[in-house]
């Protein structure tokens, strides 16, 4: 245990001194290029790596007071209030993203996901339609998009919007865990042994909850 603890107390050195360095290059930049939104930007990510939240948001402010139109530091922003349980700022950061960039799918999706969170799903659901509208290669929407329909129950949805993500990637294991789910709700324990091992195989980890519910109805080997 203690060669463990040393071993952590190393890596924890050794991430606080990398952590300094990349500040002070940023900062030394910033000394001949103070107007560099870019930069600014940067250095959000790196405060948010680090955990360093509220110099994070002032990093990614003053980037954006750089470069208003700098949609990506709206969302980042938008994440850190979500991490610190605060929906209301995070959905105002998305909608300025969406307001200058309207067909930027990841901002409409993401306002989904946070809409969920709130249990408005149908608002949350219209979103993530919006986003698959814009994108309707995207797999990020359909996964929140079949996630907002088991919260709500309407399995049948569930069921068509993770074939179709599917048959966008047939390697998601996300999506063959809520075809699981949904046919286990559906009592079709056959379908929901089928597909939760889909998962399984895929890395997904399934709740062993479930799984318990369903050995009866896995196959026996003869």
């Amino acid at each position: 245990m203690k060669e463990d603890h040393q071993n952590n107390s190393s890596e924890s050195t050794h991430d606080e001194l990398e952590f300094q360095r990349i500040l002070n290059n940023y900062e030394q930049y910033l000394q001949f290029y103070p107007d560099s939104h870019e930069t600014y930007y940067n250095l959000g990510l790196v405060y948010a790596q680090f955990n360093h939240p509220d110099e994070a948001i002032q990093s990614y402010q003053k980037a954006i007071a750089l470069n208003p139109d700098l949609v990506q530091a709206y969302l980042n922003l938008a994440g850190i209030y979500l991490q610190r349980g605060n929906p209301e700022e995070c959905i105002v950061q998305i909608k300025k993203a969406i307001e200058i960039k309207p067909d930027f799918a990841l901002a409409h999706s993401n306002l989904g996901f946070v809409y969920m969170q709130q249990g408005k799903l149908d608002q949350g659901i219209e979103a993530c339609k919006k986003a698959i509208e814009i994108e309707p290669k995207s797999l990020d929407a359909y996964l929140k998009l079949a996630q907002a329909y088991m919260d709500k129950k309407e399995y049948d949805e569930t069921i068509h919007v993770c074939n179709t993500a599917l048959e966008l990637n047939p390697e998601v294991g996300m999506a063959e865990n809520y075809l699981g789910l949904a046919y286990y709700y559906k009592k079709d324990f056959s379908e929901a042994v089928q597909h939760c091992g889909k998962a399984l195989a895929l890395g997904f980890q399934v709740d062993p909850a479930l799984l318990k519910e369903l050995e009866p109805y896995v196959p026996q080997k003869e």
